[in-house]
């Protein structure tokens, strides 16, 4: 299996280190268990399901109950952009969340130099709330931070 956690694709993460080591990658699945139990964190493998080879994560984080919302996060593996794969599992985690989890709102924070995942958000629905100026310090300088969010629209929501 090709390596998924390359440059191409940390370049546009708010948080992820790299290179990437198996160290790395024992916190995290360590870290998934433990916010699955305490119900603060969802993460989800990306897989195609014509070779069941996984090729990214999708979470939602930072699920508070009291305020009903929770972050989105995710990346795919760079030889597997453009397939619709993001958009997808966008769309499901979304879906979940407001329909399993009943959160009012979702939400995502991007690099501004992402347009791709800026696209994807849109697409599935999400809205520009704001941008935190030079808020991520990487590869010795500052970038933007783009904030979307989507409430729940489904019936039975607390707001319509």
């Amino acid at each position: 299996m090709p390596r998924l956690v390359t440059t191409h694709v940390v370049q546009y993460l708010v948080h992820m280190p790299y290179p990437y080591g198996r160290e790395d990658a024992r916190r995290f699945i360590n870290k998934s268990r433990r916010n699955f139990r305490l119900k603060k964190e969802l993460n989800f493998a990306i897989d195609l399901i014509e070779n069941d080879n996984l090729v990214g994560v999708i979470s939602l984080q930072k699920i508070d109950n009291i305020n009903k919302s929770g972050q989105i996060g995710y990346w795919v593996g760079k030889k597997y952009w453009n397939m619709g794969l993001a958009s997808e599992s966008i769309n499901l985690v979304i879906n979940y969340a407001f329909l399993v989890l009943q959160l009012h709102k979702v939400y995502a924070n991007v690099l501004t130099t992402n347009r791709a995942s800026i696209r994807v958000l849109e697409k599935n629905g999400l809205k520009k709330e704001g941008i935190l100026r030079d808020s991520i310090y990487k590869f010795d300088k500052f970038f933007d931070v783009v904030l979307y969010y989507k409430l729940n629209s489904w019936p039975n929501s607390s707001r319509q």
